[in-house]
């Protein structure tokens, strides 16, 4: 055990937080069978977005400042720390054994890292070798919680949860992704130097750049899935490949890396970078103290409201809402989470939080997670949206829709709170907000290129938003009857915010379509649809077109003028946004009602058609199934629907969004899809039931 002389700070800190689960009680995101896939791609974006080599002092200084107070009485000596550590090893647990006997080495009085443990938490995993089951190394705790870290079923990832940085060791020097300029190299060559390796295979050393890559993108895979489990501003870890370190910042924008040193030859860096992070507040270890434990009542407060909204919302009852309850709340895990109050800077609300119905999965990014809450001043259920938004965004997502409400536009989300989140709760009179740091040394002297072209970072802030009603996105249909009246409902609300607010949408989804059930309504009465996360929407000139240029929307609903945009410079209009619509229609159709393609079928038809693309001139291009269907009809033209309406709808529809031959042209207004589509509703019967869940043979 560490020494307990300098116990770190960890009120305001809410550690072990609850990841997003399906309907079977399965954690989302962590399929091991996509293990492999997800690594690549966290290994490929990363070259996008990793800034380095950062000089190991400068690192220091800028991400852990000496905190000034309590000297430094309790630091073990840094002479021949890691002397016992060898230089290679047949294994990585060579290395990271005798590395943690050195990182809790301590006397009555002396620690490397007073109040915190180093434990071994790769071998506590069921298939240690295996990706999608493995774990860190090493991981640092805060000592009060490492019995509770290490207390789980070796199936857990709950390690994850509780880290408060970690250490990825590889086991020869030559397996470090990253390769540093030379020392003496000029400010010319630092921008020419690829500081990433290329993998080459008819080059043995690229053999080691493998290894060093798929150990890179693992290391990632562990950030992102701390970011999911606990509340971060940024995060740090360190690796070694041999005795060779580097030190890592993590935050939404992107990754600072540090340059390589030996701890044999320089093991004060090591040694520094251990202490001031025991002296650190938890604020400066990258903890998010604007989420806080919620009191024992208002646990209860929630699962009550809870329990009624998810009763009113899918009509259940038993074991089957007890697991839909399960999707929202976990026992013993309820927290608060303050969002700044409307117009106000300084003063907050409350609402309390239990598990996501939805989190993010890439690291840099907006990060989004979505939370159904209770309002602790309305003693309501809304949903809660926490991102990290970009800064360059014209206008807040929250502003956007009380614009929309005061419009009147129908079918959208009423605004309940939003704002940029305090660095505090507690702040007084100065205002500083939660945000990112990468973005800010993109022009340092020392940033080398990772891929073949510059970073990309963007500066993002972390905001929340709040609103309601809360509901089952669109993919949670019952029938045909329900599928065609909420994507209608999302139609209106299409056309009200063109008329009212001169704006398009400019991302409508399958996931930006939810179903809610009105309070008051008969427990199985038709939901209405609502059309959510207006945050890339745009106002567009007098000629119908997009302020904004460029895609925004989800690749699988795209409009074929979008998927071909190669330039970046086409610009949405609302049929773009019908388009869309359509799409979302028919993706649901052939996925969740009755029909006579087969399974195989149907999997080469959604890959074709929603999934293709290919690269022209260095951009993703796709939309050729779409615009073969929209000349012949190639993919739909022999579906037969259980629900004959259904076909009949989406022929129509069809037809006026690319007539055939023959065809009468001009039909894909507005105004002439609104007087098919509600006089349609009023006349046709529709399935109210019937939903089935076809099988996509995918690929691994």
């Amino acid at each position: 055990m560490a020494a307990s002389s300098a116990t770190p700070h960890t009120t305001g800190c809410v550690y072990n937080a609850p990841m997003p689960q399906d309907m079977l009680g399965n954690t989302v995101g962590l399929d091991a069978n996509g293990a492999l896939a997800r690594n690549l791609k966290h290994l490929a974006e990363s070259r996008q977005f990793t800034l380095g080599p950062m000089p190991v002092q400068d690192f220091l200084d800028e991400f852990l400042p000496e905190s000034g107070h309590g000297g430094r009485g309790g630091m073990l000596s840094s002479e021949a720390a890691f002397s016992a550590v060898p230089t290679r090893g047949e294994s990585s647990a060579d290395i990271y054994r005798p590395l943690i006997a050195a990182l809790n080495k301590m006397s009555s009085k002396q620690s490397r890292c007073p109040g915190f443990v180093f434990e071994d938490v790769a071998s506590r995993s069921a298939h240690p070798r295996r990706l999608g089951h493995m774990k860190p190394h090493i991981c640092c705790f805060v000592q009060e919680h490492a019995e509770e870290a290490l207390g789980a079923d070796y199936t857990s990832r709950v390690e994850l949860g509780f880290a408060e940085f970690f250490l990825q060791v590889q086991p020869d020097p030559r397996h470090d992704f990253y390769h540093d300029p030379a020392p003496t190299a000029s400010p010319v060559a630092r921008a020419a130097h690829h500081l990433g390796q290329d993998y080459d295979p008819e080059d043995d050393v690229s053999l080691h750049v493998l290894e060093g890559g798929k150990a890179l993108g693992q290391h990632i895979a562990y950030v992102q899935e701390v970011f999911t489990r606990q509340f971060r501003i940024f995060f740090f870890t360190v690796s070694l490949a041999g005795p060779c370190a580097r030190f890592f910042r993590w935050d939404r924008s992107g990754c600072i890396v540090s340059e390589s040193f030996d701890i044999h030859e320089r093991p004060d860096l090591l040694c520094e970078f251990l202490w001031r992070f025991s002296q650190a507040s938890v604020i400066s270890r990258g903890h998010d103290t604007t989420v806080d434990r919620a009191l024992p009542e208002h646990e209860v407060l929630f699962r009550t409201l809870v329990e009624e909204e998810t009763s009113l919302q899918l009509g259940l009852v038993g074991e089957a809402l007890a697991r839909a309850i399960a999707q929202h709340y976990e026992p013993g895990k309820v927290m608060i989470v303050h969002v700044p109050a409307e117009g106000e800077t300084l003063r907050h609300r409350r609402f309390l939080i239990s598990r996501p119905v939805m989190s993010a999965f890439s690291l840099a990014g907006r990060g989004t997670r979505g939370y159904w809450a209770v309002d602790l001043t309305c003693r309501t259920v809304v949903f809660l949206k926490d991102t990290w938004r970009s800064r360059s965004l014209e206008e807040l997502e929250g502003d956007t829709l009380r614009y929309l409400n005061a419009a009147d536009v129908r079918n959208v989300p009423f605004l309940v709170a939003h704002g940029d989140v305090l660095a505090a709760t507690h702040a007084t009179c100065r205002t500083e907000y939660q945000g990112t740091k990468t973005d800010e040394y993109t022009s340092q002297v020392w940033v080398c290129r990772v891929g073949d072209k510059a970073a990309r970072v963007t500066r993002r802030r972390h905001y929340r938003l709040v609103l309601g009603p809360v509901g089952y996105d669109l993919r949670f249909f019952q029938g045909a009857d329900e599928l065609l009246h909420a994507t209608y409902d999302v139609f209106i609300a299409m056309v009200d915010a063109l008329r009212k607010d001169s704006r398009v949408h400019r991302d409508i989804s399958a996931g930006n379509v939810i179903l809610a059930r009105e309070r008051g309504s008969e427990p199985n009465s038709r939901r209405k649809g609502y059309l959510i996360d207006w945050e890339t929407s745009s106002h567009v000139d007098n000629a119908g077109l997009a302020l904004k240029p460029g895609r925004a929307g989800t690749w699988e609903f795209m409009s074929i003028k979008m998927l071909s945009d190669v330039h970046g410079s086409e610009r949405q209009t609302i049929e773009d946004d019908m388009e869309s619509l359509l799409y979302v229609v028919l993706y649901c159709a052939l996925l969740w009602l009755p029909h006579n393609v087969s399974d195989r079928e149907l999997s080469e038809t959604y890959t074709r058609f929603f999934e293709f693309s290919t690269v022209h001139r260095g951009v993703a291009v796709g939309g050729d199934a779409k615009a073969s269907n929209a000349y012949n009809r190639r993919y739909t033209r022999d579906i037969v629907f259980d629900c004959s309406a259904m076909k009949a709808w989406l022929d129509t529809i069809m037809d006026y969004c690319s007539p055939r031959r023959g065809a009468e042209k001009g039909k894909w207004t507005p105004d002439h899809v609104d007087a098919f589509w509600s006089h349609f509703l009023n006349t046709q019967a529709l399935d109210r039931h019937g939903r089935v869940a076809h099988r996509l043979e995918r690929n691994q």
